[in-house]
């Protein structure tokens, strides 16, 4: 076999594990965090703050990087 098709194969794999394991992870922290004393207020606050968060990370980051 060559090494082009056991990247092709290898690449989806990881992906999909990569995929799986921060999605799983997010479910983790969520249900962790909804057993503590803030219940539903603390999911959607965090909720919130990952929606916030990750879009101005990327534009932060696209600004530093188109700047030099």
């Amino acid at each position: 076999m060559s090494i082009n098709f056991k990247l092709s194969m290898l690449i989806p794999v990881l992906a999909v594990a990569t995929i799986i394991a921060i999605a799983g992870g997010l479910g983790v922290a969520f249900m962790i965090l909804n057993e503590t004393e803030l219940e539903e207020t603390g999911v959607i606050i965090l909720g919130v703050a990952i929606v916030v968060a990750v879009p101005g990370a990327a534009y932060l980051l696209d600004r530093a990087g188109s700047a030099s």
